[in-house]
């Protein structure tokens, strides 16, 4: 697919290449430059209270996991039957 650098720097993303990653207006993207390509990565920007808030129960869910204190599934069936027994 072909697009068009605009006069103040704009690129129209394909509608196809929108539809395909469910782009809406206002996502945010990082761009740089790799091996002399234009990359183009959306991203979510959170405020940063939340990042350390999901980083702590990331990391509490971990010392969980490793002393045992959580349960380990074979299966995403078998935890999806667990979650509805404890709801």
């Amino acid at each position: 697919m072909l697009t068009t650098l605009k006069d103040k720097g704009q690129v129209t993303i394909p509608k196809k290449v929108v539809n395909e990653l469910g782009l809406v207006s206002g996502d945010t993207f990082d761009v740089y430059v790799e091996d002399g390509e234009i990359r183009f990565v959306p991203v979510v920007i959170r405020p940063k209270r939340e990042v350390e808030r999901l980083e702590r129960l990331a990391s509490e869910a971990e010392a969980q996991l490793v002393h045992g204190e959580l349960p380990v599934y074979d299966d995403a069936e078998s935890a999806v039957k667990d979650l509805h027994r404890a709801g």
